[in-house]
């Protein structure tokens, strides 16, 4: 009998997709064929929203509570008012139904009632088998209130399993907050055992399930991506690291073709391969793994034809691959289709879609859509045209630059990588990194980008430099760097891993919200150009000290402020003695500027210089 099984991500924002997750969902779908549902958000939304699925398709239970209905087919009805339905299952505003037509007269408005007073006092529809995915544990807040709420849509005999970066790093911390009831998974699903389950299915090796990111709202920045592993774990041992806790031992080989093979012939082509891979240059069988992905047609030179949505959508209907979620997207396409079509065009194909229920998600089925294919596939096919375009491979996790050398970089240089990623964890290790730099240049590689971590033990100086470093490097090379500032958090440490407050030994607040303030204007990375660098960063290591100790406004508004408040701020700020100074830098360091603080300064000057620390950001 099939199971239901909800795979859950908390609400946190983030650039890439639950991998693990997309892995069961291939394992719970594919091998045991369960009735799988994805979501990510608030999950007080998703029990509205499967209880409006309810108010369609009542079961058993709900309708021995309801009689003498006149509808037997409600989404025909009320299939478009489907969304006014589920705000006032949330709100119980009656305003909501105003535009609803035949509610009272049906008979249905009893079962709205029912299904309101059954999200009131959070009674939703029940799964079988909730997971829960964890990432970084200064996410912990959003995720253990996720876990706990989670509990309300397990049935009575249910199980749910956390597992992911936060469940792997702190499981005892975990548990404390979430109860014994809760299964906690640490590391990998590399175990035929794992999840309490009795086959020899390995769910690590097992291809993404792609088709579950369609299911929700959010949307990830690199969902037109293959994700991927052609090697696991790292030989280094970094303290500021928890490679070495996720992922314990190194596999030097993992073939990558087939599971490319899979997803392209059920999900499409997709433009960009991103490896997670945490340190590929390791392995002995590096050039094997090149050859690997050049075989996928990631080589240079490579190009490809762009997936058609409306083909995939169909083919997996026809297959009945999911198809909750592929009738919804087979409708958002019509509307998409819908816009391109000329006033005749659109007048025919909205007749073709009434007539078979096909205007909106609620009510529309499979059987219907595959009847639609031989009218709407020529009309996909005459507006939506899918032209050649290159393949890209991204190394995301970054390249280990103490393993470059003439052979890897030449050999690299055979795959379209855009970016190349290098760490430059270490202002000590800036001629290690500069030689990778180089070589990757030497074999034309022109786009690059590194992590630069900062509030570790380095100094805020090391960051300027190495950030300057690539400033130098892009001019004399001509080649392109983005570098990607990563703050430092103690990923264990019990007092911080709950939060983003931990401050390095050589950094204070103020230097912290400097840098933020800083790389908030580019979202996050630095690109090349010495006069964005001298303006962002400042030309000296001077002028960068004045903008770690600059009030924050005056930062991210320096046009604003440059001829005039920052000019006076600067006069004061070096005219104070040396006393002041260090008065000054110990109130400004804790970055707070109230009233309180700033009056019990003991020098006039130093009172003076830190009016102008409340001036805010929205002024």
């Amino acid at each position: 009998m099939s199971r239901r099984v909800l795979l859950i991500e908390p609400n946190y924002r983030n650039k890439y997709p639950p991998l693990g997750l997309m892995k069961l969902a291939t394992y719970f779908r594919t091998v045991c064929h369960d009735d799988i549902r994805f979501f990510k958000g608030k999950l007080k939304k998703l029990g509205a929203q499967l209880l409006t699925e309810k108010f369609f398709e009542a079961d058993e239970e709900d309708l021995s509570l309801f009689r003498n209905y006149e509808l037997e087919e409600p989404e025909k009805v009320f299939g478009r008012y489907a969304e006014i339905l589920q705000e006032f299952i949330e709100t119980g505003k009656y305003s909501c139904l105003e535009d609803v037509p035949h509610l009272r007269d049906s008979g249905f408005e009893d079962r709205l009632m029912h299904l309101r007073r059954r999200y009131k006092r959070e009674d939703y529809p029940k799964f079988d088998i909730v997971c829960v995915n964890s990432l970084f544990t200064f996410f912990w807040a959003e995720t253990i209130e996720t876990i706990n709420y989670a509990k309300k849509f397990l049935s009575k005999d249910g199980k749910i399993f956390v597992g992911g970066v936060s469940a792997t790093l702190v499981p005892k911390d975990m548990r404390a907050e979430v109860g014994e009831g809760v299964h906690i998974h640490c590391g990998l699903l590399d175990k035929p055992n794992d999840l309490g389950k009795t086959d020899e299915v390995i769910i690590d090796t097992l291809p993404p399930d792609y088709s579950i990111l369609e299911e929700i709202d959010y949307k990830y920045p690199a969902a037109n991506s293959y994700f991927g592993y052609t090697t696991r774990g790292c030989i280094r041992n970094c303290e500021f690291c928890a490679v070495r806790t996720l992922e314990p031992v190194y596999k030097d080989y993992i073939d990558i073709t087939e599971q490319l093979k899979q997803t392209e012939k059920q999900f499409g082509t997709k433009q960009f391969l991103l490896l997670m891979d945490n340190n590929v240059l390791a392995s002995p069988k590096f050039n094997r793994i090149v050859e690997d992905l050049k075989s996928c047609g990631f080589g240079k030179g490579n190009s490809y034809t762009a997936a058609n949505e409306y083909d995939i959508a169909v083919q997996n209907l026809c297959a009945g691959f999911n198809v909750r979620t592929y009738v919804k997207k087979i409708i958002r396409l019509y509307d998409e289709l819908d816009k391109r079509l000329s006033y005749d065009e659109a007048a025919k194909f909205y007749r073709e879609r009434e007539s078979r229920d096909l205007l909106y998600a609620v009510g529309a089925d499979r059987e219907n859509i595959l009847a639609m294919d031989e009218i709407a596939r020529p009309l996909f096919d005459k507006h939506f045209k899918h032209g050649r375009r290159s393949h890209y491979i991204d190394f995301n996790q970054g390249l280990d630059a103490r393993l470059m050398n003439e052979d890897n970089a030449a050999k690299l240089a055979e795959l379209n990588i855009k970016p190349l990623r290098i760490a430059f964890d270490h202002y000590e290790q800036r001629d290690i990194y500069e030689r990778a730099i180089r070589l990757a240049a030497k074999y034309g590689i022109r786009d690059m980008s590194n992590y630069v971590l900062y509030n570790f033990r380095d100094t805020p100086d090391e960051l300027y430099l190495r950030l300057k470093l690539n400033i130098d490097l892009c001019e004399e090379l001509n080649v392109s760097i983005y570098s990607f500032p990563m703050k430092y958090h103690p990923i264990r440490d019990p007092e911080y891993f709950r939060n983003r407050d931990y401050i390095g030994k050589h950094w204070n607040r103020k230097f912290i919200r400097a840098i933020q303030a800083i790389i908030n204007a580019t979202k996050g990375k630095i690109g090349r150009g010495r006069s964005f660098f001298d303006a962002a960063f400042g030309k000296t290591i001077d002028d960068f000290h004045d903008l770690l100790w600059m009030p924050e406004a005056m930062i991210i508004h320096r046009e604003r402020y440059r001829e005039n408040l920052a000019q006076e701020w600067r006069r004061l700020f070096h005219g104070l003695n040396e006393k002041e100074l260090i008065e000054l830098k110990s109130i400004v360091g804790l970055n707070k500027f109230g009233e309180k603080n700033i009056s019990q300064a003991e020098s006039e000057n130093v009172r003076r210089v830190l009016e102008f620390y409340k001036i805010r950001r929205s002024n």
